[in-house]
């Protein structure tokens, strides 16, 4: 969708639904993932910046990101920065979603 110039990117969800991309959401995301981890607001702070960057960045050029591309995206990144972060994420997704 553009208005004004300005690409607005679409989410589209795992049913379907598409929404705005909202970067606060998967920084929130990722905040509270390392809260249940157990990581000091800061340092948590500072890894949701970091963790999110990739797939900011990369829905600043699509007029669509798949959620699951997100989610794939964020895990991926921190299995390898922060492991206990990434655990803490997919422990939520089985309790709530029933995935992994």
């Amino acid at each position: 969708m553009v208005l004004s110039g300005v690409t607005m990117t679409m989410v589209v969800k795992r049913n379907g639904k598409k929404a705005k991309f909202d970067a606060r959401k998967i920084v929130r995301s990722i905040e509270a993932a390392a809260r249940e981890a157990k990581i000091p607001d800061a340092a948590a702070r500072r890894l949701a910046q970091q963790a999110s960057r990739n797939i900011i960045d990369y829905s600043k050029k699509e007029q669509q990101i798949r959620s699951t591309t997100i989610r794939e995206n964020i895990l991926n990144k921190l299995d390898h920065t922060a492991p206990e972060v990434s655990r803490a994420w997919r422990d939520f997704d089985r309790r709530t979603k029933g995935f992994a």
